[in-house]
């Protein structure tokens, strides 16, 4: 019974190391990882958008007759 107990703290000190190393691994490589700036192209707008609102068209018509509006 002896070993078993002995053997369990080893095996719980074993895992608590191994956690706290990799903590501290992984806290002190993210600060060194940067990501690289991306260059982003600008976009040229050749006709401005503007909100012409609502317009009924042919289409719309036969819409509203085949939906019985």
């Amino acid at each position: 019974m002896a070993d078993t107990i002995e053997f369990a703290r080893r095996e719980f000190l074993n895992k608590l190391t191994t956690t706290i190393a990799g903590t501290a691994t992984l806290a002190v490589t993210s600060s060194l990882v940067q990501a690289a700036s991306v260059e982003v192209p600008e976009v040229k707008e050749e006709h401005p958008k503007k909100s012409m609102g609502y317009q009924r068209t042919q289409h719309i018509d036969t819409y509203y007759h085949l939906a019985d509006f």
